[in-house]
């Protein structure tokens, strides 16, 4: 049996359960925090150059705020939004504003952008950047989009949608990491941290 050696503690900036689920498929040990910080977008601001700010931004506050921490402590911090047309769609405030959303979405293209930031606080050093995955809607029926509404599921979610929930009858297709549309792309985190010797893998004999 394979498993995974960790060598450093881990802190995950972000209370998102679907964050959670992506380290804990990996039998990863985190504390979580919460880290409070204005995400506003500043004016002309590119959208990656937004959401890998408000991962490096996370990341930071974190560390900084949250004293009882360990000094060697990896802290991993992540931020996802979908862009369309020009547009940060966010979390929809109200049902009728996630029906807005996704009649904009419906039977088109848009993108899904994760900033993640990982720090080591020993040493200062920080891991940044951003992955693209390109979403295709279906062109769904409205009565079928406000049924989906009615499941409270696009509340709290980004586009007001969820890709891994009832969501997924609303996809097309998708085009790169669909873990980065549910949270941020594990696979690279994982492969940075293994490459920086954070963790190792190993098999029971």
């Amino acid at each position: 049996m394979s498993y995974i050696l960790q060598h450093r503690p881990l802190c995950l900036a972000s209370s998102s359960p679907r964050r959670k689920e992506l380290l804990q498929k990996f039998n990863l040990a985190f504390d979580c925090y919460s880290p409070q910080i204005d995400e506003i977008r500043k004016k002309k601001e590119q959208a990656e150059s937004f959401v890998k700010r408000m991962a490096i931004e996370k990341a930071r506050k974190v560390q900084q705020s949250c004293l009882n921490l360990a000094k060697d402590v990896i802290v991993l911090a992540g931020d996802t939004i979908v862009f369309f047309n020009g547009q940060i769609l966010g979390k929809p405030k109200t049902a009728n504003h996630a029906k807005s959303m996704l009649r904009q979405l419906n039977g088109n293209l848009h993108s899904v952008l994760s900033g993640y930031s990982i720090l080591d606080s020993a040493s200062g050093n920080e891991i940044t950047d951003v992955v693209c995955t390109r979403v295709k809607f279906q062109k769904i029926p409205l009565d079928l989009l406000e049924w989906y509404v009615s499941t409270g599921e696009p509340m709290g979610k980004s586009g007001a949608y969820s890709i891994q929930g009832q969501g997924l009858i609303l996809v097309e297709s998708i085009v790169g990491s669909y873990n980065n549309v549910v949270g941020f792309p594990i696979e690279n985190i994982i492969s940075h941290m293994s490459d920086n010797g954070w963790i190792s893998y190993s098999k029971k004999t």
